[in-house]
C-alpha cells in the first residue's frame, strides 16, 4: 500500500488539508495517509497522529514559550517517518516547522512537496534557497508566486487558492443584508483571541451608543473558543455562535475580521470589513524589523493596495475602528468602492479545483 504522510499545523491548514485528502482518495482510493494536522483531515480520512492543529501559536515569544513541548512533537515526528517510511511527504503551510522537518528527513530519500508554500516574499527571503534544496515540488496557491521558486529551480505550479474550492457551492448567490448586523472574529487561536477580542468588545460598546439597534455575531470553531470569547464579550449582546464563518459572512453588513485566511473569506462573500491584529509587543517589533510588505491582510497584498482599511497594534484602537464600521454599515463610498474592488479580486483568484490539481501532482510522484 502506497502511503503519504501530511503535516498542516494550523485550522486553516487542517481544512486545506482535508480537502486534499478527499481529493487524493478520490483519485487512488487505496493511499493511506497520516501525518499530523488537526479534526478535518482526520474526517477526511488522514490518521491523525497528533492534533498539531489545535495547538497552533503564532509570533516569536509566544512560540518561543512552547519551545520544549514542539521540540518533543518534531523528534517524535521525525522518528515516526524513519520508521514507516511513507512513499511522499506533504507539507502544508506552517514553515516554522515544515522547514525544518524537511531538513530533519532529507537523507531519508522520500520526496517532499510543500503545498500552500511559505510567503517569503513577505519575509525572510533567504528560505527560496532552504526549499530548493529540499522539496522535490512547490505548489504554489498564488500566481504571482511561482517565479520566485521557478528562478531557484525548484518544480513549482500554481495549482489555485483552495479557499475557492471549499466555498465552491456558496460563491453563486448571496442574500440582501438588510439588518444592522456586525461579525466579530477575533481569530482562531487562544493568543489572538486574548489580545484581539478586548478590543473587538470596546469597540462593540461604542458602535451600540450610536446604532442600539445593531446586533453581533461571532463565529468560532469549537466550543473551546466559543468559551474564550464568550468571556471577552461578557455582557455585550454578542451571540457567539459554533459554525464556519461563512455563515456569518452571508448575515453580517459588514465584519470585524482578525489577520488571516478569514479576511480573504469575507471578500470572496463580498462581505465589507475592516482588518486589524495585535501582537505581543516584542513580537510587532520583531516584526516591523522582519516584514518586507506593505500590508498585512491578504486581500491588500494579491491587489497591491489598501482596499480595506488595516489597524494593526496600536493602531488597532476603537477611537480609529469604530468610525470607520459606522461607515460600512451606510450605503457609502467607501462600501461601495470595496465592493467594486471585490469583484476585480475574485476574478484575479479564477475558479476553484487547487485540491484536484495539488493531488495531481503528489500522486504523480508514486
Amino acid at each position: 500500500m502506497k502511503t503519504i504522510f501530511l503535516i498542516a499545523g494550523e485550522s486553516s491548514g487542517d481544512i486545506h488539508g482535508a480537502n486534499l485528502i478527499r481529493s487524493i482518495k478520490k483519485k487512488n482510493p487505496e493511499v493511506h495517509c497520516f501525518g499530523l494536522g488537526g479534526q478535518a483531515m482526520a474526517a477526511a480520512g488522514m490518521e491523525l497522529i497528533h492534533d498539531l492543529a489545535s495547538d497552533a501559536i503564532m509570533g516569536f515569544v509566544e512560540v518561543l514559550r512552547r519551545v520544549r513541548p514542539l521540540r518533543r512533537l518534531f523528534l517524535d515526528t521525525v522518528a515516526l517517518v524513519k520508521e514507516r517510511r511513507p512513499d511522499v511527504i506533504v507539507l502544508i503551510d506552517y514553515p516554522g516547522f515544515n522547514i525544518r522537518f524537511a531538513e530533519a528527513v532529507k537523507e531519508l530519500g522520500i520526496p517532499v512537496v510543500y503545498y500552500i508554500c511559505p510567503q517569503v516574499w513577505a519575509w525572510k527571503k533567504k528560505r527560496l534557497d532552504t526549499i530548493a534544496r529540499l522539496v522535490r515540488k512547490a505548489l504554489v496557491i498564488f500566481p504571482f508566486e511561482t517565479d520566485l521558486y521557478r528562478d531557484k529551480g525548484v518544480y513549482c505550479r500554481y495549482v489555485g487558492h483552495p479557499l475557492l474550492d471549499e466555498l465552491k457551492d456558496s460563491l453563486h448567490s448571496f442574500p440582501e443584508r438588510k439588518d444592522c448586523v456586525i461579525g466579530m472574529l477575533p481569530g482562531s487561536r487562544s493568543q489572538e483571541i486574548r489580545r484581539i477580542a478586548p478590543v473587538m468588545a470596546q469597540i462593540c460598546g461604542d458602535i451600540l451608543a450610536v446604532r442600539p439597534e445593531a446586533r453581533f455575531l461571532a463565529p468560532c470553531t469549537n466550543e473551546a473558543r466559543a468559551a474564550e470569547v464568550r468571556a471577552a464579550f461578557s455582557g455585550l449582546p454578542v451571540e457567539i455562535v459554533v459554525r464556519p464563518a461563512r455563515e456569518v459572512f452571508l448575515q453580517s453588513h459588514c465584519c470585524l475580521v482578525a489577520s488571516g485566511t478569514a479576511t480573504l473569506e469575507a471578500a470572496l462573500f463580498e462581505t465589507p470589513l475592516v482588518i486589524l491584529y495585535r501582537v505581543n509587543r516584542l513580537s510587532y517589533w520583531l516584526a516591523r524589523l522582519l516584514i518586507r510588505i506593505r500590508f498585512i491582510g491578504i486581500v491588500n497584498i494579491l491587489v497591491g493596495s489598501e482596499i480595506v482599511p488595516e489597524f494593526i497594534q496600536y493602531e488597532a484602537t476603537s477611537q480609529k475602528i469604530t468610525p470607520v464600521l459606522l461607515e460600512l454599515l451606510e450605503d457609502s463610498p467607501l462600501r461601495s468602492q470595496m465592493l467594486a474592488n471585490f469583484c476585480m479580486l475574485k476574478r484575479h483568484l479564477g475558479g476553484d479545483g487547487a485540491s484536484d490539481r495539488a493531488a495531481d501532482e503528489i500522486l504523480a510522484l508514486l
